[in-house]
């Protein structure tokens, strides 16, 4: 794949309307890319950095005309299954499935898109930030992945006055995140684990950079929440909370927390991109440990949001 101007990225999607992603009405502008492999990640189709095919198995009626029409050969039948399967190392996205397909069983997700695409998109929903106090949130993926490009619509929209927020895991060297937030008005960043080797476990890198650079953003004076994943019988036991609690308590400016429990709504994003989901397994949070990781954290003197 060709390689990408710095004024231009891959996004997966810009969602309006968005409650949960920074103050008031936010347009959430999706990175595709990520450097993390979070086993829980409700997004898988921004892992990668590049656009990639969804088939949705379910409106698929076995005609075999994917596999006729692609130049790469990279599309099978499985005759056992009745169903086809594509080889994600050999496909190159082109479409040319997409458009053979008569059910619409096969779509792609991700599209590159320029700065000055994006911000005419950001910019249709100016009269909603007006009356509800809201703006643009670029999340992932992870932003800092493509910082040049986020830079640029950060300060293209501090010059047409649109609050901006940035979601992100913090996996980014210091002098990319100072940058970035110099250019935000919120920034959301995640806790997923306190344990450095738990933490590889579960998101493919260790924490030490992101504490760092959460220690950091505390002293920059940027308005910041920290959010926590609280996923069943992971990283919701009691010395996690307080490992967390602990850290948060060196925290000089933090006033918000807000915990985010574990959900299967991108469960079948997985089915969608051909990969095995390895938590399918797990259940929802109980209201109870929800209860009990707020009232920990709540200690520290912190607004708690469940939800966020």
């Amino acid at each position: 794949m060709r390689e990408l101007k710095k004024t231009s990225g891959i996004i997966c999607e810009i969602e309006r309307y968005a409650l949960n992603d920074g103050p008031g009405i936010r347009t959430l502008v999706f990175f595709k890319g990520c450097p993390l492999r979070c086993k829980w990640c409700s997004n898988p189709e921004t892992h990668n950095f590049h656009p990639e095919l969804y088939y949705y198995t379910h409106k698929c009626t076995f005609c075999g005309k994917c596999i006729a029409v692609c130049p790469y050969h990279a599309i099978r039948a499985d005759y056992s299954r009745q169903k086809v399967i594509t080889d994600r190392n050999i496909c190159r996205t082109c479409g040319e499935c997409i458009k053979a397909c008569p059910t619409g069983a096969r779509s792609a997700v991700g599209m590159e898109m320029t700065v000055e695409q994006v911000m005419e998109e950001v910019k249709k929903d100016i009269p909603f930030y007006l009356r509800g106090g809201g703006g643009v949130t670029l999340s992932g993926g992870e932003v800092l992945s493509r910082f040049e490009f986020a830079l640029e619509i950060l300060k293209k929209s501090r010059e047409e006055f649109i609050d901006t927020a940035v979601e992100t895991s913090g996996y980014a060297p210091w002098d990319v995140v100072k940058e970035v937030i110099s250019y935000t008005d919120h920034v959301l960043i995640d806790i997923k684990h306190m344990d450095p080797l738990r933490h590889r476990e579960l998101t493919g890198v260790e924490n030490k950079l992101i504490l760092d650079n959460i220690k950091k953003i505390d002293r920059s004076k940027v308005h910041y929440i920290i959010r926590i994943p609280l996923i069943t019988g992971i990283n919701d036991d009691e010395s996690n909370i307080k490992a967390i609690k602990e850290f948060i308590n060196g925290l000089k400016n933090l006033r918000e927390v807000h915990l985010l429990p574990y959900h299967t709504l991108g469960k079948s994003k997985y089915e969608y991109l051909e990969r095995i989901y390895e938590l399918g397994h797990l259940v929802k949070p109980h209201k109870e440990k929800i209860y009990e990781a707020a009232q920990i954290l709540k200690d520290s003197g912190l607004n708690v949001v469940v939800g966020g």
